[in-house]
């Protein structure tokens, strides 16, 4: 089976880079998607969608998806050190990533793209007009190869390309117990720096397509040096002390790589999209990071398709000058800042300066989007320091994270 452009992952990075790939006039006939999984398939996942995500979506597909909810925004906290509460410029979503991912991939479907389901891409060869992969029982030839495998996906690895580090996450589904928790906010606790784990808990609606209600609590190490028991242990406390009863038979974990301006996302005849190339190293969001630099993929690709060229100038350096990049790019500053050294004392000036909470609370700073916002963040955040230093928070003998 042969094809121009073969689309190794079938998530959304994969479906955004082949649903603009069509919409920039390529032939659904010349691209091919292949995934190890078969489509609906589990997927952990918090399931929220940024505001401009939602945006992205609706371009994609031409209507908002069904099966999901609205949150209004984000709050973020610290128990001993304070709070802060972003309300988003519209609606956020939450959907199960096994529902929203399928309805992408059958949108392309119904395009006409080919899809090879439960097909794992075990290796692949250069050849002087692209390349010979070997997925599940077949051999296939494409002159392009798009990886959209995610963080443990094997385009990255077989291509030698460097990336970002990699975190930790584990996550379980939840109810609660005796009391109705706001489904309207999106509940993000930096509690875990008070233990030396360089990452926060989340709480997090959960909607079934069927309507029903459930709820998502976990953890994410943003360094990806707390060992997995130590992380399920936190997650089965912070859910005690929460008021949830876990449903799931186990908590379950999963790797996440996460965007550095230092990564590479390309090479004759290949690039990298979504997590992938790496997703927001602050909050490690994903599906809307993974929309964008599919279509961002798709649009550099379209570029060279026409003259025959197999490389693509400046593919990671330019996409740093697109909004999304220059915003990943600064989420990543912001995450060395929170999960590096001295991780409390600007934890504690983020949740605490006016200037921080009257532009969280305007309604004009997007999560997705706040590298938009990063004259006054940088600022609030230069000011506070300036005038109160980074003092540690008043912090409880029990809280034992490093200065």
């Amino acid at each position: 089976m042969n094809a121009l452009i073969a689309i190794v992952g079938c998530g959304p990075a994969g479906s955004a880079t082949a649903l603009e790939l069509l919409n920039l006039g390529v032939d659904p006939g010349d691209i091919l998607m292949l995934d190890r999984a078969t489509f609906p398939r589990p997927k952990l996942c918090g399931g929220g969608v940024t505001w401009r995500g939602t945006q992205t979506l609706i371009e994609l597909l031409g209507a908002q998806p069904t099966g999901g909810s609205a949150t209004q925004g984000l709050v973020l906290s610290c128990e001993h050190v304070g709070s802060l509460t972003i309300r988003e410029p519209g609606p956020q979503w939450l959907y199960d990533r096994a529902h929203i991912d399928n309805l992408l991939l059958e949108a392309c479907r119904a395009r006409g793209i080919r899809i090879l389901e439960a097909t794992p891409l075990t290796d692949f060869h250069e050849r002087v007009d692209g390349w010979e992969l070997k997925a599940g029982h077949s051999t296939l030839r494409s002159r392009w190869l798009v990886g959209a495998d995610g963080a443990g996906g094997s385009v990255r690895r077989l291509a030698g390309l460097s990336g970002g580090h990699t975190g930790r996450l584990v996550e379980a589904v939840y109810e609660p117990v005796g009391h109705e928790p706001d489904p309207d906010w999106l509940q993000f606790s930096f509690d875990p720096l008070l233990e030396n784990i360089r990452g926060y808990g989340w709480i997090f609606p959960y909607p079934l397509p069927d309507g029903q209600m459930y709820w998502k609590l976990g953890i994410m190490d943003g360094v990806g040096k707390t060992p997995g028991k130590a992380l399920r242990d936190w997650t089965a406390r912070f859910a005690q002390r929460s008021g949830f009863r876990m449903l799931d038979d186990r908590i379950h974990g999963w790797p996440e790589r996460y965007f550095s301006r230092h990564a590479r996302a390309h090479r004759p005849g290949l690039i990298l999209v979504g997590e992938s190339w790496g997703i927001d190293a602050l909050l490690g969001e994903g599906i809307a990071p993974s929309l964008a630099m599919g279509r961002y993929g798709a649009r550099r690709l379209r570029e060279v398709l026409d003259n025959g060229r197999f490389v693509i100038g400046d593919y990671e350096k330019r996409f740093l000058f697109t909004e999304e990049g220059w915003n990943l790019y600064f989420h990543e500053f912001l995450a060395q800042r929170l999960y590096g050294q001295g991780s409390l004392r600007w934890l504690n000036v983020l949740l605490n300066s006016p200037r921080l909470r009257d532009l969280g609370a305007t309604g004009r700073a997007a999560y997705g989007r706040l590298a938009r916002n990063w004259r006054p963040m940088l600022a609030a955040l230069g000011g506070h320091v300036l005038r109160h230093g980074l003092p540690l928070p008043d912090l409880p003998d029990s809280a034992h994270a490093p200065a």
